[in-house]
């Protein structure tokens, strides 16, 4: 005989009312759940709205979810049995879901019980590592190295690089939706080059995203002629002493990097997790 799933769950008619219930949960994890606070802004930029809701035990929240504009389902980090009760009210529901992302801790369990335990292809899966460095307290750039705003007239080589870091990618990715978050970056004055004094930019790098304390260093690239000179080592330097100045406390990095000498282990970044994306059939 089957057993029931526990809890109940909650849907808002609007994200600003489930924002405001389940935002002092994400903080919780604010790391882990970092792309909720893209996500409803991107919503309410576009004065859209989406199927959000909270699952609650004991009267208290142990899981936050939406659909995103992808028509994937966003997970948070997750306390008890909540997630077989989401996919029962999803199947309920007859959600048609395109896949699934947020933390492993979530995403992996949340998988099994929507496709029943059936077996996943690799190419239905991508994996990432996520990092959590203090921000510095001192100013940006210092001796030869130099962090500086990437300006439109520099589209060219930004283009190029960005399309590198598409190819390079495990699994690769689009190369059109990386260049319109890459231009986003740069018009937001996010985008920044590590410029070497008599070399001139060398590496490429910038903040995604944000949290209420946190910010998301996104596109670390470092041209293959570039590589091994320790340049993306200076360049994570410069973005957490940018981030500082403006006052933040912590930055966010995602790395898929599976080889042995990953760059943010080396510079002695935390390990917070897993992040997975999982699409459905």
């Amino acid at each position: 005989m089957s057993v029931k799933p526990k809890g109940k769950v909650q849907a808002y008619g609007e994200l600003a009312a489930f924002f405001r219930k389940s935002e002092p949960f994400l903080l919780q994890a604010e790391c882990l759940n970092n792309l909720f606070w893209e996500v409803v802004r991107k919503f309410r930029e576009k004065g859209r709205t989406t199927w959000s809701g909270n699952v609650f035990e004991g009267g208290k929240i142990c899981l936050s979810s939406l659909i995103t504009p992808s028509g994937y389902l966003l997970v948070s980090h997750c306390r008890g049995d909540a997630l077989p009760r989401l996919a029962a009210y999803g199947r309920k529901k007859n959600w048609k879901l395109k896949g699934v992302t947020g933390p492993s801790e979530s995403v992996l369990p949340f998988r099994r019980c929507w496709m029943g335990g059936e077996d996943e292809h690799v190419s239905e899966r991508s994996e990432f590592t996520i990092y959590g460095a203090a921000c510095r307290r001192s100013a940006p750039g210092s001796g030869i190295f130099r962090l500086k705003a990437v300006e439109p007239e520099s589209w060219p080589r930004v283009e190029s690089w960005a399309v590198q870091f598409a190819r390079e990618s495990v699994p690769p990715l689009n190369s059109n939706v990386l260049l319109s978050m890459t231009k986003e970056m740069m018009l937001r004055k996010n985008l920044f080059f590590l410029d070497k004094e008599g070399v001139g930019p060398c590496a490429m790098g910038g903040f995604g995203r944000s949290t209420p304390n946190s910010l998301v260093i996104n596109e670390v690239f470092v041209p293959r002629r570039m590589r091994r000179k320790g340049y993306g080592g200076e360049l994570i330097q410069g973005l957490l002493g940018e981030a500082g100045a403006r006052g933040y406390r912590k930055c966010i990095l995602f790395s898929d990097f599976k080889g042995e000498e990953n760059l943010y282990d080396r510079l002695g970044l935390e390990r917070l997790g897993r992040f997975s994306e999982r699409k459905f059939p």
